[in-house]
């Protein structure tokens, strides 16, 4: 089902089921472009049309959040992180490869999980996204682990974590999956 805003939906509000997402049947963020991300707290209408309509609070926090999950993973970054990122610091495709050393071909191939990032290419794009977001406690963690960071790095595919977000009195705080 696809994720819309409530305000630009147009079926009848009063045929609308409102539910409220738990832990046990969190709400599936599919509009944040990441396959994985799971909300808990926040209300969900479901309409006549199928369609689920979120009423996600300060988007801008959970976004930010979720940057965060993903810069400070300890396993590769996908086609679908990169994306995430890259759209999180509004840069076109063929810019934010420029910017990184690629061909807009090779970021393409990359974010479309038909090539994986090098071990280069994951780090550089996680400082980048660091320093380019200016997330100051991103920035702040990063300074304090990034000899860390960089020298354990390693390929290890596995399949994307859950994340999980739960949302109180319009503030967002990471969830164990």
């Amino acid at each position: 089902m696809e994720t819309i805003a409530a305000a630009s939906h147009e079926c009848n509000r009063e045929t609308r089921q409102e539910f409220r997402a738990t832990m046990d049947e969190p709400y599936h963020f599919l509009a944040s472009g990441l396959p994985n991300v799971f909300l808990v707290g926040i209300r969900y209408y479901r309409c006549e049309c199928g369609q689920d309509l979120a009423d996600i609070p300060a988007i801008k926090q959970l976004l930010n959040l979720i940057s965060r999950d993903l810069v400070e993973k300890d396993s590769a970054l996908g086609g679908a992180e990169i994306r995430f990122l890259r759209k999180r610091l509004g840069k076109k495709a063929a810019d934010f490869a420029k910017q990184i050393g690629l061909e807009p071909e090779t970021l393409s191939r990359i974010e479309n999980d038909h090539l994986p990032a090098s071990e280069r290419t994951d780090k550089l794009i996680r400082l980048y996204y660091a320093v380019a977001s200016k997330d100051p406690v991103l920035l702040g963690q990063l300074q304090i682990n990034l000899d860390q960071k960089l020298m354990t790095w390693q390929r290890i595919e596995v399949p994307p974590k859950k994340i999980v977000a739960s949302v109180r009195d319009n503030e967002w705080t990471p969830v164990a999956a």
